[in-house]
């Protein structure tokens, strides 16, 4: 279980942000957070990773303290045993798709779990191609394939299809359901699209723009006109 209560005001280009978010997410289910371009759902994100500094709370996962004010505790990045996907995939251009993943691992051998899931969605024949010749979807399915090589129990996706097109979107809410199923982690995705909260989160938590938010099943906090 991932609690989060934590406090956080700056500057963007478009406004001042102020976040406040005092939540629990439950271990294994799929977690959107929702709202307005600017509202601070990548801050929140990046705060969760141990990549921004809060404020001010506090952020607990399980038994361990990641990051407290209080208790001058901050968590690196590293032991947070968690995987990160950003927009922009972060592959290693120079290296092979086994390579990135190879160097991702732990003991620079790709996990057991990994493999099997490679093989569910189709992506071993990636493994001797260089990230310039694959698609954009093809870079997506490695960029996640790279995160769950930490082995994490949390795995953290910012915009992960927002240069897709819908079906190649379609193709991988199927993957990343056919993922949680078999390595039973816990998912947070940023999205701005209701259609894909709708075809993949337990839960969604909408930020509003004056630091408030609401929180449950999608069909309950959100309306389905996109």
């Amino acid at each position: 279980m991932l609690s989060i209560n934590i406090h956080k005001e700056f500057q963007s280009k478009r406004r001042n942000v102020r976040i406040q978010l005092d939540t629990t997410i439950l271990d294994g289910k799929i977690t959107a957070l929702y709202g307005k371009s600017g509202v601070g759902k990548s801050s929140i994100l990046r705060m969760i990773a141990g990549l921004e500094t809060p404020d001010g709370g506090e952020i607990l996962k399980d038994e361990q303290t990641w990051y407290s004010k209080e208790k001058k505790i901050s968590i690196p990045v590293a032991k947070r045993n968690l995987g990160f996907v950003f927009q922009d995939y972060n592959l290693f251009p120079a290296m092979s798709i086994q390579k990135n993943l190879e160097y991702a691992s732990e003991n620079g051998s790709i996990p057991p779990e990994v493999k099997s899931v490679m093989k569910a969605i189709g992506a071993e024949s990636l493994l001797s191609a260089f990230p310039a010749e694959l698609s954009g979807g093809q870079k997506q399915r490695v960029a996640i394939l790279r995160a769950l090589c930490q082995q994490p129990d949390l795995l953290l996706l910012d915009e992960p299809f927002s240069a897709l097109d819908d079906d190649t979107i379609s193709e991988l809410i199927k993957e990343l359901a056919t993922i949680r199923s078999t390595q039973l982690i816990t998912v947070i995705i940023v999205s701005h699209r209701k259609d894909i909260i709708f075809a993949m989160a337990d839960e969604v938590i909408e930020l509003l723009e004056d630091g408030s938010f609401n929180q449950g099943k999608p069909e309950e906090v959100l309306s389905k006109s996109i």
